[in-house]
C-alpha cells in the first residue's frame, strides 16, 4: 500500500469519526505521517544509487475554482495553509483561479490530498452555520448614498443593517483557514521533534580520494537538503513576476469568525502556514 493510500485511509477515518477528539487524533496522525514520510523520502532520496530512481523535484498546475467565483483567493490561502507545512513552493494565478506547485512529487500528492479533505470540510461546515441564519443577528454599519435637496447634491449617510451572507462566509473561512493553519504548524513541529530523536545513514564521498562512505545526519539535515533542492529547482524553473496580495478585506463579523474557528478546531485534519514575509508570486 502506498504512503498516499494509507494518508487516504486515515483521513477518511477521520471524516467518519464518531467524536470531535477521535477526528482530531485521526488528522494529528495524519499530519504526522505526511511529515514524517517527508523525511522518510528525502533519505531515499539520498540512499539512492542510481539517478533515474531518484525523486526529482517537479511542479504541476492545480485549479482552485473558476473565474470570477467569489472566495477564490480565500481558497488559495487554505492552499497555501497546507502547501506551506509539506515543503511545497507554489505561484499563484492572478485571478486566483490555479495555483502551480513546486516540490517533490511525492509532497504535491500529499498536498493536494490533504487541501481536499480541508475544503469539503470548509465548505460544508460554513453551509451548516449559514443554514442558521445566525449571522442575521449581528448588524454592520455602512455608507449609503442620498440626495440632500437642501444642498442640492448627493450626500452620504451612516447606516445599520444586518450582516449578509457573503460577508459572513468570507469571514469563516478567513477564521477557519487560520486556525487550521496553527494546527497543522503544531502537527508538524510535534513531528519534527519526534524526528530529532532519529538519524539517518546516507552515502556520502570522500572529496580527496572519491571513496564513497557512509555517514550520520539529522533528520533536519534531510529535511534541509531537499528544501534547498526545491528552491533551487523553484528558482531556475518559475516564470512568475509580481505579488499575490490575498483575499480582499471584508467587514469584520465576530460570529462568522467563531463559528469558522470553531469548525476547525474540530476538523478532521489533514495535512499548513499564514501568509507572511514574502508575498507570493503570481504565476506568469
Amino acid at each position: 500500500m502506498s504512503t498516499l493510500d494509507k494518508l487516504a485511509k486515515i483521513l477518511n477515518k477521520a471524516e467518519n469519526a464518531s467524536t470531535p477528539e477521535e477526528a482530531e487524533a485521526y488528522m494529528r496522525k495524519a499530519q504526522a505521517m505526511a511529515t514524517l514520510t517527508s523525511i522518510d523520502l528525502a533519505v531515499a532520496r539520498q540512499h539512492t544509487a542510481k539517478r533515474e530512481q531518484r525523486e526529482q523535484p517537479t511542479h504541476k498546475r492545480i485549479t482552485i475554482g473558476q473565474p470570477r467565483k467569489n472566495n477564490n483567493a480565500r481558497l488559495v490561502e487554505l492552499f497555501m495553509a497546507v502547501a506551506d507545512n509539506n515543503d511545497v513552493q507554489l505561484n499563484i494565478a492572478m485571478n486566483s483561479t490555479y495555483v502551480i506547485a513546486f516540490g517533490m512529487p511525492s509532497d504535491i500528492e500529499v498536498v493536494e490530498a490533504l487541501y481536499a479533505s480541508l475544503l469539503v470540510q470548509m465548505t460544508e461546515s460554513a453551509n451548516a452555520w449559514l443554514k442558521t441564519g445566525e449571522y442575521k443577528k449581528e448588524q454592520v454599519t455602512g455608507k449609503k448614498k442620498v440626495w440632500d435637496a437642501y444642498w442640492g447634491e448627493w450626500d452620504y449617510q451612516t447606516v445599520t443593517k444586518p450582516m449578509d451572507g457573503r460577508t459572513a462566509r468570507a469571514n469563516f473561512y478567513d477564521a477557519f483557514t487560520r486556525r487550521i493553519s496553527s494546527r497543522l504548524w503544531s502537527a508538524r513541529q510535534e513531528a519534527l521533534e519526534e524526528a530529532k530523536k532519529n538519524t539517518y545513514t546516507v552515502p556520502s564521498i570522500g572529496k580527496d580520494n572519491g571513496v564513497e562512505y557512509e555517514i550520520e545526519v539529522s533528520a533536519a539535515l534531510v529535511l534541509s537538503d531537499k528544501a534547498k533542492e526545491v528552491r533551487d529547482y523553484y528558482s531556475k524553473t518559475s516564470k512568475a513576476r509580481g505579488s499575490w496580495k490575498g483575499a480582499s478585506s471584508s467587514t469584520y463579523s465576530t460570529s462568522a469568525r467563531q463559528a469558522g474557528d470553531s469548525a476547525a478546531q474540530s476538523a478532521r485534519l489533514s495535512s499548513q502556514h499564514a501568509i507572511g514575509g514574502t508575498r507570493t508570486r503570481i504565476a506568469a
